[in-house]
């Protein structure tokens, strides 16, 4: 990636034709820019999280069951919210920088630049592949508390079977 000056702002293979010497022009364009690495480093981190989950599926589909404790469920459960919140809630992916508040003439470079480097669908990616990753551990959460709930049956209904045990033998020392 790199830098030129010329009559009009652009962008072609990866370099940015300049259209001014000004500092805030190249300040726009590093804004654009340092969104689309920090957007990188989180698709990155996404990536991470859907090879560790993408066999989950086939996995409940062949065996029917899931080969995960819930302890391991609600760890990546934890680290799935700790990636949404780290992209959606603690960065500023959609917003527009505060220096263009108080001066907004290179805005439509940042927003051209922004455009360019695809920032702006690549978080609708982003937020679509969180949401599968969501919809599958709601679904792991769901599993792992119903196999939670079948073990606290079986306890109940040993449990039952042992009082009705005890109450048969006193009844039957109580008829001696």
């Amino acid at each position: 990636m790199g830098f030129c000056y010329g009559d009009t702002f652009r962008w072609h293979r990866d370099v940015v034709q300049l259209q001014t010497r000004d500092a805030s022009e190249k300040l726009a364009v590093s804004f654009a820019v340092a969104k689309s690495s920090t957007l990188a480093i989180y698709e990155s981190k996404l990536e991470s999280a859907i090879d560790r989950n993408h066999r989950i599926p086939e996995q409940m589909a062949v065996h029917g069951e899931l080969h995960m404790t819930r302890k391991q469920v609600n760890v990546e459960i934890g680290r799935l919210f700790l990636l949404n919140n780290a992209i959606n809630l603690e960065t500023n992916m959609l917003d527009v920088p505060e220096e263009f508040w108080e001066d907004d003439r290179f805005e439509p470079e940042y927003t051209q630049s922004m455009k360019y480097l695809d920032v702006y669908n690549r978080i609708a990616i982003v937020d679509k592949r969180l949401a599968v990753l969501k919809d599958l551990h709601s679904i792991l959460m769901d599993a792992a508390h119903n196999v939670h709930a079948s073990h606290l049956e079986w306890i109940i209904i040993i449990l039952i079977v042992v009082e009705i045990l005890i109450e048969v033998f006193r009844a039957w020392r109580e008829m001696d």
